[in-house]
């Protein structure tokens, strides 16, 4: 597919019209990392602002010097759950244990990594990752939690002939390991999520929602050209459990999950 085509693909009607496919995922909850600024200023005003907005759940991605329990604490007078956490890449044994205990404490459903460290990403190095993944989805299911792995751009960047993300896909077991499609980073690697979504349908669980434009910025959802109703309908109907508003840079953090928000609201809240 040449660029213009696949530009075409995402944005095949406007923002208002692409939300009449709104999917019955309730509401979005959110990445805590887009707000990573304010909550180092001010953790409980800006859970509490968050909330305001209307979010009910949240991702995390660290504590913010405060324990499990503290945050958790947190949370509750918030009125947030933090329903799933980014993990680190376990390097060790004990780094899986502490990974879960602290996902226990905090009240996660599903815990994710998100990043693999530049040594691994070989063809060889993307194997040993699936097969330590799903020795940590099996830990995870375990403690009742669900596992997955969350995307960036170099999984779709072909690797010693291989795509990595196939790779990390095919090598892990479906009932361990849930893959967090993070909806820019798939497009901004050159792939449609809708392709993905029918190549390896029900391991998609969680999304990260996060808008981009023709020309390749990132930006609040809404404001690019990505058709989510499509894609959030499609992951739905495969299971999808939960969906995170995110910016990794936003001019303003707490103003783009506002406007990210309305924007996936739009056409009726629940």
């Amino acid at each position: 597919m040449d660029r213009r085509s696949f530009i075409a693909a995402l944005s095949a009607a406007p923002f208002a019209a692409r939300l009449e496919t709104r999917p019955r995922l309730e509401r979005p909850g959110v990445q805590l990392y887009t707000v990573r600024d304010a909550m180092a200023e001010d953790v409980d005003g800006t859970l509490a602002t968050l909330a305001e907005i209307g979010y009910r759940e949240v991702e995390m991605a660290g504590t913010y010097g405060m324990t499990p329990a503290a945050f958790r604490r947190s949370l509750d007078a918030a009125g947030l759950r933090a329903v799933s956490g980014h993990v680190d890449y376990p390097r060790q044994r004990g780094d899986v244990r502490r990974a879960l205990d602290a996902a226990v404490e905090l009240g996660h459903e599903l815990l994710v990594v998100p990043w693999l460290p530049e040594d691994l990403r070989t063809a060889d190095g993307y194997r040993s990752v699936a097969e330590r993944l799903n020795r940590f989805g099996e830990a995870a299911r375990g403690v009742g939690l669900r596992f997955g792995y969350h995307n960036h751009a170099f999984e779709f960047e072909e690797t010693d002939g291989l795509t990595p993300m196939a790779v990390l896909l095919d090598e892990t077991s479906p009932s361990l390991v849930d893959w967090q499609m993070d909806i820019f980073w798939t497009v901004h690697g050159g792939h449609l999520p809708m392709t993905w979504l029918e190549r390896y349908p029900g391991r998609v669980t969680s999304v990260h929602i996060k808008d981009r434009t023709a020309g390749g910025d990132m930006v609040s959802v809404g404001d690019g050209v990505i058709d989510f109703g499509r894609i959030l309908a499609a992951a739905e109907m495969q299971g999808l459990r939960y969906g995170f508003v995110e910016h990794d840079n936003p001019e303003d953090s707490i103003e783009s999950v506002r406007r990210s928000f309305d924007s996936l609201m739009e056409g009726g809240a629940p």
